[in-house]
């Protein structure tokens, strides 16, 4: 098959191919009330059972054109607050059902988007700090991560999070050849990318995770030798590679 045909066969809309069948095709998805009394039946059964939790910060100010997450675009900052209200409304209704949350050990916490550090330092805070003054942090073994846009972060946010016991951060580079960045409306400097690594290493995140995407348009396997390149000379902790 030549690589015309082989376009016209796979060019469709679809989802991530991340699981089989994929989620479009689920079924016999339980109620919330089967899901209750699964869970419960675990605390029962380990009340010391430890967990994790994700919370989702979906808004961007700009869509990346490759992405295929859950995202809200808008320069309305005044959504901080009011999706915080929300969250916190969502964590009642979680420790109405399951109060063993509040005494299981947790032992990772991750925010993910969207693009997390949309929110400002004070409201990072104001998320965060009710739902972790409410459960039991396992200190020896606790990790708190947050994936972050190079673009929109800052040092003030950056010493939020440490405050709050985040220890992880991966970033969203995909590739930084900036013909690629501006096809996939991504404008993001290497050295943009290098400045918040070392903000990061001096704050003392204990590691800082990199995101790069490979078969994005107007990359070769030269030019993303670069960006590999590149990210080496950086020394990320982690690389996920898409």
């Amino acid at each position: 098959m030549n690589k015309t045909a082989l376009l016209a066969k796979y060019d469709i809309p679809a989802p991530r191919y991340t699981s089989y069948p994929t989620v479009p095709y689920w079924s016999d998805s339980p109620t919330a009330a089967q899901w209750v009394a699964e869970m419960q039946k675990v605390f029962t059964a380990n009340p010391d059972a430890p967990w994790s939790m994700y919370i989702h910060i979906p808004f961007c100010e700009t869509l990346c054109t490759f992405c295929g997450c859950n995202t809200f675009i808008t320069h309305n900052h005044g959504n901080e607050l009011t999706y915080t209200e929300a969250i916190h409304r969502e964590w009642a209704l979680y420790l109405e059902q399951l109060p063993q949350l509040k005494t299981a050990p947790i032992r990772q916490i991750h925010l993910g988007g969207g693009t997390p550090t949309f929110f400002s330092a004070d409201s990072l805070r104001q998320l965060m700090q009710p739902i972790m003054a409410m459960v039991n942090i396992d200190t020896a073994e606790f990790e708190g991560s947050i994936e972050v846009g190079p673009r929109v972060t800052n040092r003030e946010q950056l010493i939020a999070l440490r405050e709050m016991g985040f220890q992880r951060i991966s970033m969203g580079v995909q590739d930084f050849n900036p013909d690629v960045q501006h096809l996939i409306n991504r404008i993001q400097p290497y050295e943009m990318t290098r400045d918040l690594t070392l903000m990061s290493r001096e704050l003392g995140f204990e590691s800082v995770n990199y995101d790069l995407i490979f078969g994005l348009p107007a990359q070769t396997i030269e030019s993303f030798q670069k960006t590999a390149d590149l990210t080496m000379q950086l020394r990320p902790d982690r690389i996920a590679l898409y």
